[in-house]
């Protein structure tokens, strides 16, 4: 809950800002005070890790989690009173204010105050729900009661206000006595709004001599009922050193929907304006025509039937649901390989290895030296392609392209598929793309039928006892290959990848009509091939006319 102090208000983040300065000088000071018992060193450095860091971030469980391991580890006797109780303190602290729950919070206090009497706050760290917690420590430990004896009878001097107009704020003063007025750190007020249950607190700002005083927001008043109220002042060490009302007994004032007594000020102040009237109106559907339906149009934020006169002076935008296109895709592979060019590979890996003068390599490499390709990708087969479309919907196009492909390899025996057959839908991702002209944004999915053949360049080296060579790897072949040909001792060979020839793609794209009967069209896919299976990449450019 946000602590605000007259207009301004103190943000969860700007307590760990504060927190920050208060922490590196409380526990600097703690640790030169520990004693020298085995687990002091380790307490504090737990303490400085748990507040330092992860109280800082935000991250209060674990900053709980952390602390209670140290209690746990100190045990009755392991650490000093003083480094237990700095942890105890420190673990009220992250309960307090940074998880909100005031009754743990409370109970670790007072196991500090048990452990060591003289416990305190940091003051700098002494937000108000942290002080409310401690004091509530010190009346269940009876701890410092001769300092607050005298605060259990001091009053501060308010006269609540008995009413107040609904959605105006409330403005609370209060007077601290002249005698505790330099002892005073802090004055809060925790107020509970009409038909709310929690309780929320409030810093008052300073005003003149021994005043204090704070608005409670219109926010929080917008409903007629009670408003609840407590105020404390507390010293340096959290300590309740006056207070009006109490937490079971509070201050009221009736927030009503008129008057019957002069509105409440501060003194020597002009009264509270009352706030603006909520916005109540419905959120806008539409900013401009092109967010309503068919038909409709936008007026006030709203989608409403367009008026004849309109639609007849503008006329219906024409829309052309039917777009033929030329397509040209090159194919990019991404594959690998081991031995690729063996001749069992060549036979179920779908790999076609050439020579340099075309013919299929049936040689014998060497296993496990070069012949192999490391994953990457390829440049494959390029493709042009005439397409069909049809609008279905407002955003949605089915269709079909036909092509051919080229780049395929079929020497040596090997046969190439050069049919491109492709069924596709592409989503636009704009209301009714095709009533205006400009970028349209589109997502597509695609199958069909194609074959993928990408080139490599393979290293071999020919089996030495396979072709009747030396050990030596300069050593020539003497004895010819199964096809009755003497291989080269080395060679470098045209390693063709053939994938397909079914596939599956998706992909994204943007077509941009510069007027609405023809658009450029770039999109890239990605894909698979089956049942040999290999990633494709495809970026496409198109030109389409529609009608």
């Amino acid at each position: 809950m946000p602590v605000r102090n007259g207009p301004a208000s103190c943000t969860p983040r700007a307590l760990l800002a504060i927190a920050v300065v208060g922490l590196s000088g409380w526990m600097t000071a703690g640790a030169a005070a520990a004693q020298a018992l085995p687990r002091d060193a380790q307490a504090d450095a737990a303490l400085n890790d748990a507040m330092g860091t992860d109280y800082l971030e935000t991250r209060f469980d674990e900053a709980e989690r952390k602390l209670r391991a140290a209690i746990d580890a100190c045990g009755a006797s392991g650490c000093s009173p003083a480094a237990r109780a700095r942890l105890h303190v420190a673990l009220g602290t992250v309960l307090a204010q940074g998880k909100k729950e005031l009754g743990d919070a409370r109970d670790a206090f007072a196991d500090a105050l048990r452990v060591d009497p003289s416990a305190k706050l940091d003051p700098r760290l002494a937000a108000p729900e942290v002080s409310f917690a401690f004091e509530q420590a010190r009346a269940a430990t009876g701890v410092g009661a001769a300092s607050t004896s005298g605060a259990a009878g001091a009053r501060l001097r308010m006269d609540p206000p008995p009413e107040q107009r609904v959605r105006t704020p409330v403005p609370l003063y209060v007077e601290v006595p002249d005698d505790l007025l330099p002892s005073v750190k802090q004055v809060t007020v925790w107020y509970q709004p009409p038909g709310e249950d929690e309780v929320r607190p409030l810093v008052m700002k300073k005003l003149r001599g021994p005043g204090f005083g704070i608005n409670v927001p219109c926010e929080a008043l917008g409903r007629e009922g009670t408003l609840r109220y407590h105020v404390a002042a507390v010293d340096g060490d959290g300590a309740i050193l006056a207070s009006a009302g109490a937490r079971e007994a509070p201050l009221t004032t009736q927030i009503k929907a008129s008057l019957t007594s002069p509105p409440p000020r501060w003194p020597g102040h002009a009264p509270p304006a009352t706030c603006a009237a909520p916005e109540r109106e419905r959120p806008p559907q539409c900013l401009d025509d092109r967010q309503c339906s068919r038909g409709l149009a936008c007026a006030g934020g709203a989608c409403v039937a367009r008026p004849a006169s309109d639609a007849m002076a503008e006329g219906a935008p024409e829309v052309r649901r039917n777009w033929v296109a030329l397509t040209f895709s090159p194919d990019v592979a991404l594959f690998s390989g081991r031995d690729v060019c063996a001749v069992g590979s060549q036979a179920s890996d779908n790999y076609v290895c050439l020579r340099g003068d075309g013919t299929r390599y049936d040689g014998t490499p060497t296993p496990g030296v070069a012949n192999d390709v490391n994953l990457g990708f390829a440049l494959a087969t390029l493709r042009v392609a005439i397409a069909y479309d049809r609008l279905v919907l407002d955003n949605l196009t089915v269709g079909g392209r036909v092509g051919f492909a080229a780049g395929g390899t079929t020497g040596g025996g090997a046969s190439f598929l050069p049919l491109h057959l492709e069924a596709r839908a592409q989503y636009f991702l704009t209301a009714r793309p095709f009533e205006q002209i400009g970028a349209r944004p589109f997502v597509l999915a695609a199958a069909g039928v194609a074959q993928v053949d990408a080139e490599v360049d393979v290293r071999v080296l020919e089996d030495a006892t396979a072709c009747g060579a030396a050990a030596d790897i300069t050593s020539p072949c003497t004895r010819p290959g199964r096809s009755g040909r003497l291989e080269p001792r080395q060679q470098t060979l045209a390693a063709t990848r053939q994938a397909g020839q079914g596939f599956a793609s998706a992909g994204v794209g943007v077509a941009y009509a510069p007027i609405d009967a023809v658009s450029l069209n770039l999109a890239l896919r990605a894909g698979l091939t089956f049942p040999a299976v290999t990633a494709v990449l495809s970026p496409e450019v198109g030109f389409s006319l529609g009608f």
